[in-house]
């Protein structure tokens, strides 16, 4: 009986140069994922790799930037890690807070039509902040 080959065979020449351009086996399986269209975990591909050490592997068919493709992932890694803008409640919001502004409101009218019309319950500090941060 013949060993069964993994379906990330086929895709070893690409994984070995992405794994020597320094992206994370974590990495690897979302590029996997997104550009293969592979399903396998990341524990899989760990595992994968320190079965594959011995593969015959030669460099990756046709014009495969492994570097690029490394730094785009580092990339998206580092935005999925640190967001740059964490949501407010009152976002659902901005078109109505905004143009009670715009029409003079204070910022207690603006808080009111939030707790009255909208069941809103936000301090009225709160609303004076996301103004100064977006009006």
């Amino acid at each position: 009986m013949g060993q069964r080959r993994s379906k990330l065979d086929r895709h070893a020449a690409e994984l070995f140069a992405l794994r020597r351009a320094g992206a994370s086996v974590a990495q690897m399986t979302r590029w996997l994922h997104e550009e293969r269209d592979v399903t396998a975990s990341a524990t899989t591909v760990a595992r994968w790799f320190d079965r594959a050490a011995d593969l015959d592997v030669g460099e990756p068919a046709g014009n495969f930037d492994a570097e690029g493709i490394a730094g785009i992932l580092a990339d998206q890694s580092r935005a999925e890690r640190f967001p740059r803008y964490a949501p407010s409640v009152l976002d659902p919001f901005a078109r109505t807070v905004l143009e009670l502004r715009a029409d003079g409101a204070s910022i207690g009218e603006c808080h009111r039509v939030l707790r009255d019309r909208h069941g809103l319950r936000v301090a009225r500090s709160t609303v004076s902040r996301w103004l100064r941060r977006h009006g």
